[in-house]
């Protein structure tokens, strides 16, 4: 198994890829006005699908769920209850970069904590495109929650090639992608915890027995670790913060 195949295997078992929470979720969509009942939802970087089952027991349109590693949509086909759920889900396999939607398709955005990949302002301005005029966008970043973080901090986002920016920087390339925002919320420190770094350590230690001879499989295990490690420290500097948006029009 490569490092990247292992990457993704550390994940598969877990309740999210990412940090998060329904009761976040829940609240960021609060902040959009009525959608149509037949609205069409966009989750980009869904993972395996727990805040797809959110939107769709808050909606009653259609939602297309797009990863681009198939495990992972695979876990949302096959899950118990999201064939019950209101609006039906289907999967799409691509990445958040290259998408394979025409203009405009769209009347919801979705992404939770994976807009980092391809950067937050990239992001913005390749998807608004396919949100529909008067549409709406709804993604969550890092950002720096206090001033001036600690040098250690940052010096490990740096390393990550992802180094956040402050809340109100973040809003001005809201602006400079040409959308509207409506309200911001962050991420409360449970969603960090309960869904996916309590797990994470489980599922690391359960790992570390079966992979952790190999050297590159325990280096993916230690910077899972890291990271937690980091958070533990210093979460008081940073977090996600959700952006609302509408496409003017």
């Amino acid at each position: 198994m490569t490092p990247e195949d292992f990457f993704h295997h550390v994940f598969e078992f877990l309740p999210r890829q990412g940090p998060g929470c329904t009761g976040a979720t829940r609240k960021a969509f609060s902040f959009l006005p009525s959608l149509p009942q037949d609205a069409k939802l966009l989750d980009i970087g869904c993972g395996s699908g727990a805040q797809t089952r959110d939107l769709a027991e808050l909606t009653t349109g259609t939602i297309t769920a797009v990863d681009n590693y198939q495990p992972f949509l695979d876990f949302i086909t096959a899950r118990d209850g999201f064939g019950k759920l209101s609006g039906p889900i289907t999967t799409v396999c691509a990445s958040m970069d290259a998408l394979p939607f025409g203009e405009g398709e769209f009347d919801l955005i979705w992404s939770e904590g994976a807009i980092f990949i391809i950067g937050f302002a990239k992001g913005l301005k390749a998807w608004k495109r396919f949100v529909k005029k008067g549409g709406f966008i709804v993604v969550s970043d890092a950002a720096w929650f206090e001033p001036d973080p600690p040098q250690k901090l940052v010096d490990w986002w740096a390393g990550l090639g992802d180094v956040p920016g402050t809340e109100d920087q973040l809003q001005d390339l809201v602006k400079e992608a040409g959308l509207t925002l409506i309200a911001t919320c962050r991420l409360p420190e449970a969603g960090w915890w309960d869904n996916y770094y309590v797990p994470m350590l489980t599922r690391i230690t359960e790992l570390r027995k079966t992979h952790g001879a190999d050297p590159a499989h325990a280096a993916v295990l230690d910077a899972f670790e890291k990271e937690i490690e980091m958070y533990r420290r210093y979460g008081r500097y940073y977090g996600y913060t959700f952006f609302v948006m509408q496409n003017p029009g």
